[in-house]
């Protein structure tokens, strides 16, 4: 059968002509139930305890500075530079390495230390999802080696699911390879902490 007896005879099935442009796709289905401050809470708490992640919440910077110290327990930590964490004091805590002078010293700790502290991109409420994404101050290896990893999140980050957040991020681009979605803990230990109103 040739090439345009193949074309015709789907054109046929579909009910189409030679040359006769395609009907527009449908418009994307986007669910933004439009939550309260509470509910996203509520149901992330909800989705996160059924996935084995404890969710605390620190009332101040300084209380996630306590939580974050408790977790860590007198261990070596590797912390990212992201600002929520410099803001809590979690970066000047006893132990905790932020600062790396190179890649090599980066991997080098990353894989010899037992806890790694990140903030993340924004939360999931939905589905319990952690987004991270992957930059120079949120070095992707700092949740991957450690066997522990702590997140620490401003409660403002806390979307409804991820029709939301894809909604925040309208270019395919600033999606790309470097945005890790987290559901559940995988082979480490994993604690998330909300911090403010």
């Amino acid at each position: 059968m040739s090439r345009d007896a193949i074309l015709q005879a789907v054109r046929t099935a579909i009910g189409r002509k030679p040359f006769q442009k395609p009907a527009a796709g449908p418009e994307p289905l986007l669910e933004i139930h439009n939550w309260t401050a509470a509910d996203r809470l509520e149901r992330f708490r909800a989705a996160s305890a059924a996935l084995g992640v404890p969710v605390t919440l620190a009332s101040s910077l300084p209380h996630a500075r306590e939580l974050v110290a408790a977790l860590i327990d007198g261990r070596s930590a590797v912390a990212s530079l992201a600002p929520v964490l410099g803001e809590c004091g979690i970066t000047g805590l006893a132990r905790v390495q932020a600062v790396f002078p190179d890649a090599e010293t980066l991997r080098h700790a990353c894989a010899s230390t037992p806890v790694g502290i990140t903030s993340a991109w924004c939360l999931l409420a939905e589905t319990g999802t952690i987004v991270l994404r992957s930059s120079p101050e949120e070095p992707r290896l700092l949740s991957l080696l450690p066997p522990v990893h702590i997140v620490v999140v401003p409660r403002s980050r806390l979307l409804e699911n991820a029709d939301e957040f894809f909604g925040l991020l309208p270019q395919p681009a600033d999606s790309s390879s470097a945005t890790v979605m987290i559901t559940g803990p995988g082979r480490h230990e994993l604690h998330v902490i909300l911090v403010g109103q």
